[in-house]
């Protein structure tokens, strides 16, 4: 039985890295003495993925964790979640549980857009008169990065990669269509950025790299840890349909 399960990272939970929570996740399923099921082999685990993990440092209200179950309790998803969640703690929980078909291989080879939230720690942070600044940033006809990988580095337009982008959450709202309900980040009372971005196995385009290009546009300094990433949402294909 495969699933697909939306859960909330955030507080000072956002310091401990992918392998810590994947870790956390499976002592949290034991507990909760729920069917999961293991891979083969000499060293069996718990079958589970994540969609795209998130960086350390960085909080989500919208990140997926593929999990596999020999069986679910007859219970409702809300049940099950609930059910869970007594197992998990305030600063990192599950918000829903999806079933996904048997043909569905994994959450990150269907990712294909994130939603994120850039907001100021504290006020003067973005460079001054940023609002003005990012409608000129925005207005170029290109935006050039250097994006680094483990194995190389190249120059990329990321302006194709920048999906949506509003200085508010209801002009965000209305451009994504999407209801986010509460919002857990705890910097909300000072400047905010909203950005959907290509996300995925084949591109997938930070906001850090947004940012720094910011910044280098405004010919300004950004201190480090000075603003924080929260990511709202991700967005996937549909699941492909079995051929044959």
């Amino acid at each position: 039985m495969k699933t697909r399960m939306r859960f909330v990272k955030t507080g000072s939970v956002k310091f401990i890295g992918h392998l810590d929570c994947m870790r956390f996740f499976q002592k949290a399923i034991r507990r909760a003495k729920l069917d999961v099921a293991y891979s083969q082999g000499y060293s069996p685990h718990q079958l589970m993925s994540f969609a795209s993990p998130l960086g350390v440092g960085a909080t989500s209200d919208g990140e997926y964790i593929d999990v596999e179950f020999y069986s679910l309790p007859e219970l409702s998803r809300e049940e099950i979640v609930a059910h869970l969640n007594q197992y998990m703690t305030d600063e990192i929980f599950v918000t829903e549980l999806e079933y996904m078909p048997d043909k569905f291989k994994n959450s990150m080879s269907l990712l294909r857009a994130a939603d994120y939230l850039i907001a100021e720690k504290e006020s003067g942070v973005f460079p001054e008169d940023w609002q003005e600044k990012w409608l000129s940033f925005m207005a170029q006809p290109s935006i050039t990065v250097l994006k680094k990988t483990k194995k190389s580095e190249k120059e990329i337009d990321v302006k194709p990669h920048i999906l949506a982008q509003a200085l508010s959450l209801d002009d965000f709202v209305a451009q994504t269509g999407e209801k986010y309900g509460e919002i857990h980040c705890q910097y909300m009372d000072y400047g905010k950025l909203y950005l959907k971005l290509t996300s995925g196995s084949e591109t997938n385009i930070k906001p850090e790299l947004i940012m720094d290009a910011f910044y280098r546009f405004c010919e300004a300094e950004c201190p480090p840890y000075s603003y924080q990433v929260h990511r709202l949402q991700m967005y996937f294909n549909p699941v492909p349909e079995k051929k044959g």
